[in-house]
């Protein structure tokens, strides 16, 4: 194997920007080393692997290859020599970066004792220890021993002209400094490190880490626009180098800080409040202070926390609310009004913002208005979901409240905060997906081929907002005004992965080959369609997402319904496909009995959640829509075991099962067969009124309740057995048992008042 052709690849990979094609690379590079038997490549190639996951943030991928790493040496016999040393080393940084500390510091002790016996005190792979060494010690906050381990290190790499490895270790020694509060000897050693770095013309993420720590020289001091630059400017260079990583993200929290500490609105409200609000209220209002809610919520970036310098040209300023109820308002309103007013107009250099736009942002406002004005209503109950504005509704629940002991705001606000019903949600979520679909899926590609090269980039633009409009609704996010859309995806972790994924296709669309375009499209349907598959919102993993808005909207008209309801439906549903199945016997008496029928499958459902009843119910009405009967399929499935000579010439008009569902079904049957076997233990009577409880007591006449239990769960889809799944474990770490539970449900509905009250009827009746 060439492996300097391969690694220049990857260094040319890296300069681009393509991580992900690099790492596939390298991991191609390694089933070649190891098809070749080629041991220092592959050696080469798994240390290489360590170190991108470990700048990639993949601890556990970083972990896996640093054992592999040191397996492959001990198996090429350099068990005692410098290269183990140097795997060892590079094992021992993925350690530290993953959090595994301990674990690091042992492994960095290993390569001590072999570089001491191994090479010269002034070796500069001894500097590189040293540094290495020194980070840790950082992570374990023990500053000292970092400060005398980069000192060490500093002294060998000028001796050497070493100019990069300088250039790292004064960028080691400036954030130690930061942490021992040595602010003037971090700054310089900062200053050494990007002049190094300049000079080499090396600006990396080590460059990073100088800018950084200067940064927190100047947060330090208060120095808070300064401190945002520099962190602003080091997270580029990761973002640049190695993409949005753990590093990326930390610097975002210092950039974040750095606004707020500079001049967020919602910061200055509360030290404004803090400052002259409470004292005012204490002084003029001591009676009404349990009546006053404060905080600052509503229209206006600051209130999102949104703002920056150029938010600063109307209403904005240091302000904040005063939320009363109309019996208070009545009382004080326009006292308090005045009091309000009468507060300083300018706070650490700002200005309250002028009251061109009335009373109903800051000031005195009664709480039935403020929430009339958002939702367009003055109580929770009567808001109209189908017209209400999102922003509106996001301005509803944004900011804080600084005190509120009557509690009359926050409880309409608690509410809110909830998010949307669960059926429009549901129908948002079908909206705005099968529009992504229309969109990007669809007619971006169409239009391009046709040569309409405009209305193609309107169709992607389109779908990337629709895209990012959906990524709320799967969150279950008040929708943001669309200048925030972006900003306000990036709060989560699933937010910033499609945030990496549309600014991917943005930039696909500006200009790359058409297969290229339609992969990017089609890794955003991929991400929707497994993030719904994974919250239960959806049944399978079809990217092309208009796949799935029949489920959606028939799903919404369910989230209506009460458990209750939903249980009732699902029993009549069953009892009409039940009328319709045909056995050779002739009708069966059940068939006309539905009090019974009703009870027997009453009982179980009553103990389903939510999400498995919605399931169950779409899983039956598409299929029973198909002309495809799951309770005759259900009846045919037990025949397996009942009459299988019948059942051979049947089977092949059920869906195959797979060995994984196959096993699944075994595993359940096994844990629900057993608590049958302990209810049974205990309320005998009850037990030999029901089914009997074992496979191997089947016959033509009598079907067990394990027989039964697995034709039922081999007619489930895969997400419904998912689900049960679940449930079954869920009722395993300690809910109980379950047949005893759905026991109960059967004996109440009975009219009896427990277990043992029908355990005592029954047996009196033998």
């Amino acid at each position: 194997m060439d492996i300097q052709g391969v690694l220049n690849q990857v260094d040319i990979l890296f300069e681009e920007n393509k991580g992900e094609e690099a790492e596939k690379l390298m991991r191609d590079a390694v089933v070649q080393a190891m098809q070749e038997q080629d041991d220092n490549s592959l050696l080469q190639l798994l240390n290489e692997l360590v170190g991108y996951y470990r700048e990639a943030g993949q601890p556990e991928n970083s972990f896996q290859m640093a054992g592999q790493a040191i397996a492959q040496a001990e198996r090429m016999g350099l068990a005692g020599t410098v290269p183990y040393a140097t795997t060892l080393l590079n094992a021992a940084n993925a350690y530290r970066a993953g959090g595994k500390l301990q674990e690091a510091l042992e492994t960095f002790q290993k390569v001590q004792e072999l570089y001491d016996r191994l090479l010269d005190k002034d070796h500069m792979f001894v500097a590189g220890l040293q540094n290495n060494l020194s980070l840790l010690y950082q992570e374990m906050e023990q500053y000292d021993r970092a400060m005398d381990c980069l000192l060490k290190a500093l002294e060998i790499v000028k001796s050497k002209e070493a100019y990069y490895e300088t250039g790292v270790t004064y960028a080691n020694l400036a954030s130690t400094c930061v942490q021992l509060g040595k602010l003037e000897e971090a700054e310089s050693y900062a200053v050494s490190s990007m002049e190094t770095f300049r000079k080499i013309g090396a600006m990396d993420s080590h460059y990073g880490a100088a800018l950084a720590a200067m940064g927190a020289c100047h947060f330090a001091r208060e120095e808070y626009a300064r401190a945002g630059d520099y962190y602003r400017q080091a997270m580029e260079l990761v973002e640049n180098g190695v993409g949005r990583n753990g590093a990326y993200y930390r610097l975002k929290e210092h950039v974040e800080a750095c606004e707020r500490a500079a001049g967020k609105g919602l910061a200055i409200a509360r030290e404004y409040y803090e400052t002259y609000g409470r004292p005012m209220l204490q002084e003029k209002f001591p009676q009404y202070l349990d009546r006053i809610a404060v905080g600052l919520a509503g229209r206006g970036s600051d209130c999102f926390g949104y703002d920056d310098a150029a938010s600063r040209d109307h209403d904005w300023g240091p302000d904040f609310c005063l939320w009363v109820t109309e019996e208070t308002y009545g009382q004080i309103g326009e006292q308090l009004e005045q009091a309000y007013q009468e507060l300083p107009e300018e706070f650490k250099g700002y200005r309250r913002a002028p009251r061109v736009n009335g009373k109903s942002r800051r000031g005195v406002i009664v709480i039935s208005d403020f929430y009339q004005e958002l939702t367009g209503a003055k109580r929770y109950e009567e808001i109209d979901w189908s017209t209400v504005l999102d922003s509106s509704l996001a301005a509803s629940v944004n900011g804080e409240v600084f005190c509120d002991e009557e509690g009359c705001f926050t409880a309409f606000r608690r509410k809110l905060q909830q998010g949307y019903p669960e059926n429009i949600r549901l129908l948002k979520i079908a909206e705005n997906a099968a529009k992504f679909a229309q969109a990007a899926q669809y007619n971006y590609m169409r239009m391009k081929r046709r040569g309409d090269g405009l209305t193609a980039q309107m169709m992607m633009w389109k779908g990337i907002c629709y895209a990012m409009r959906l990524q709320y609704f799967i969150e279950n996010r008040y929708l943001l005004h669309d200048k925030w859309l972006h900003r306000g995806l990036e709060e989560t972790e699933a937010g910033r992965e499609l945030s990496l994924l549309l600014q991917q296709l943005s930039g696909e669309a500006a200009g790359s080959r058409e297969s290229e375009i339609q992969e990017a499209i089609d890794r955003v349907g991929d991400f929707f369609a497994r993030e719904m598959y994974g919250l239960d919102i959806i049944s399978d993993i079809e990217s092309y997402l208009d796949a799935h808005s029949q489920e959606l909207v028939y799903k919404a008209s369910l989230a209506v319904k009460t458990d209750q309801e939903l249980v009732e439906e699902i029993a009549k549903l069953e009892f009409e496909a039940f009328d319709k199945v045909h056995n050779e016997g002739g009708r069966a008496s059940c068939q006309n009995d539905w009090p019974t029928f009703s009870i027997m499958r009453k009982s179980q459902y009553q103990t389903w959640n939510r999400t498995m009843l919605m399931q169950y119910l779409y899983d039956f009405h598409r299929e029973y829509n198909l002309g495809h009967n799951l309770i005759e399929e259900k009846y045919g499935r037990m025949m397996e075991s009942t009459a299988p000579e019948k059942y051979a010439e049947i089977r092949n008009h059920f869906p195959e099962l797979t060995e994984e569902k196959r096993n699944i079904i075994e595993q359940i049957c096994s844990m629900q067969v057993g608590w049958m076997e302990e209810f049974a233990a205990e309320y005998p009577a009850l037990a030999d009124n029901a089914r009997s409880i074992h496979t191997a007591e089947d016959n033509p006449f009598d079907t067990s309740y394990e027989t039964y239990l697995r034709g039922e769960l081999g007619t489930y889809s895969d997400k419904m057995l998912e689900l049960y799944g679940r449930y079954i474990v869920d009722y395993a770490r300690g809910r109980g048992n379950l047949a005893h539970d759905i026991m109960l449900n059967n004996v109440r509905m009975y009219g009896y008042g427990s277990l043992e009250e029908a355990e005592q009827k029954t047996k009196e009746a033998w």
